[in-house]
C-alpha cells in the first residue's frame, strides 16, 4: 500500500499526523508526506519522506498572519480562503507526482481541502485524520469562496466526504452533533534533539513550561511573563526557538529557554502555559498536565471546552496581563483538582486504540 499524508500548512499538523504515518510505514507500507515549503524541514525531522506542494515559506506565512482580521470570524474566513487556495494550487503538482508514485490512499486533515480533491482526481479513498480537537467547519465559509468554481468544474455540489474519519479527541470532550468517526489515541511527536538530563527529569520544585508560539509571547513580554511565574518559587522553562529563547536568557539567566521537544518535557511539568495551539493542547492533555491558555483566537471554543472540563484555566481577553498569568498559574499549582482532571483525560486518551490499530482499517479501505 502507498499512503500519501497531506496534514496541513503548519508544523503542528505535521507533528500530529506523524504517529499514524510512522505506524503505516512500520507496517511495511510506503508513505510520503506532502506540504508547503515551510513544513518540509518538519516532515524530514520526524523521519518521513517529504514532497513539496508549494513554495510558500515562513516569510509568506508571517506576512499572512500580520494581515489577519482581528475578529475571530473574519480570521477564520480569511484562513479558510488561504487553506483552500493552497489546496487547489497544490493539486496539479500532486497529480504530476502521482504519475510516478501513485498513492492508494490519501490522508488529510480537515484544514487541507486539497486531500479530498486529489483523492477524487485519482479515484482512491481518502481519510480525514483530525490533528487536534478543533472544529474545522469555521473555515468552510471562506474556503467555499475558492472551492466553488473548482467543484462546479468537477460536477460536484460539495466537497466529497471522507471514506474514513479518524478523531483524536477524547470522547468526553467531543461536542454534541460531532460527525461519526472512529477514535484514535493521540500520540505526541516532535522534532528531537540531543537531550540534557534536566529536560526529562522532574525538578526539586514545581515546573512551569511556557511555549513561545508565534502568535503569543515575544521579546520583553515573554521575559516578563517568565519572571512573574518564577517569582512563585517554581522552575520556569521556556520552550521556544532561537532567537526568542536567547532574548529570554539574556533577560533572566535563571530561566531555562531553548528548543525542547514538548513530548519529552511535558511529563515533567506541573503546568503548561500556551496560546491555544492544538498540538500543545493535545500534548499537554495526553501527558496529564494542567494548562493555562492565555491567548485565544479561532480556537477559543475548543479551548473553553477543556477549561470547562476542569483541566485548564482559560483567561478572558481582558485578563491577559503578566500579573493575571502569574495569578492563574498559582491557582493551577495550588488546586489539586486541575491535576486530577487532567490525569483523567490522559487516561481517557490512553484507552483509545493506538495508531498501529488503525493500520488494518486503512488496509481494508484500500482492499
Amino acid at each position: 500500500m502507498k499512503a500519501l499524508f497531506i496534514p496541513g500548512n503548519s508544523p503542528a499538523t505535521v507533528y500530529t499526523h506523524a504517529a499514524l504515518a510512522t505506524a503505516v510505514r512500520n507496517a511495511g507500507h510506503e508513505v510520503f508526506m506532502a506540504g508547503i515549503q515551510w513544513v518540509i524541514p518538519d516532515i524530514v525531522s520526524v523521519g518521513l519522506p517529504a514532497v513539496r506542494t508549494s513554495p510558500i515559506d515562513l516569510d509568506d506565512v508571517m506576512a499572512f498572519m500580520a494581515g489577519m482580521p482581528a475578529d475571530p470570524e473574519g480570521a477564520a474566513r480569511a484562513a479558510g480562503r488561504v487553506y483552500a487556495e493552497i489546496g487547489v494550487e497544490s493539486l496539479d503538482p500532486l497529480v504530476k507526482m502521482a504519475e510516478h508514485w501513485r498513492p492508494d490512499l490519501v490522508v488529510g486533515s480537515p484544514m487541507y481541502y486539497g486531500a479530498a480533491l486529489l483523492a477524487q482526481r485519482l479515484s482512491v479513498p481518502w481519510v480525514m485524520l483530525e490533528w487536534d480537537r478543533g472544529d474545522a467547519s469555521i473555515y468552510h465559509p471562506g474556503a467555499m469562496e475558492v472551492l466553488r468554481p473548482v467543484l462546479d468544474g468537477l460536477g460536484l455540489d460539495r466537497l466529497p466526504g471522507p471514506d474514513l474519519h479518524i478523531d483524536v479527541c477524547p470522547p468526553s470532550l467531543r461536542p454534541e452533533g460531532a460527525p461519526e468517526s472512529v477514535t484514535m489515541r493521540f500520540v505526541p511527536a516532535n522534532p528531537q534533539r540531543h537531550l540534557e538530563p534536566w529536560m526529562y527529569t522532574r525538578a526539586d520544585r514545581p515546573r512551569v513550561a511556557i511555549t513561545g508560539g508565534s502568535r503569543v509571547f515575544q521579546g520583553d513580554r515573554l521575559a516578563r511573563t517568565a519572571r512573574a511565574i518564577g517569582a512563585l518559587g517554581v522552575e520556569v522553562v521556556v520552550a521556544a526557538p532561537e532567537p526568542v529563547a536567547e532574548q529570554v536568557r539574556e533577560s533572566d539567566p535563571q530561566v531555562r529557554a531553548g528548543w525542547v521537544p514538548l513530548d519529552v518535557l511535558a511529563p515533567t511539568c506541573d503546568v503548561i502555559v500556551h496560546h491555544g495551539g492544538g498540538a500543545t493542547d493535545m500534548t499537554s492533555m495526553a501527558c496529564g498536565v494542567p494548562q493555562l491558555i492565555v491567548i485565544q483566537d479561532v480556537s477559543a471554543v475548543e479551548m473553553r471546552r477543556i477549561a470547562d472540563a476542569g483541566a485548564a484555566i482559560m483567561l478572558d481577553p481582558d485578563r491577559q496581563e503578566v500579573e493575571d498569568i502569574a495569578r492563574a498559574c498559582s491557582t493551577l499549582l495550588d488546586s489539586p483538582s486541575y491535576r486530577a482532571r487532567a490525569r483523567e483525560l490522559a487516561a481517557e486518551n490512553a484507552a483509545q486504540p493506538g495508531p498501529a490499530a488503525m493500520v488494518e482499517r486503512l488496509e481494508r479501505l484500500v482492499g
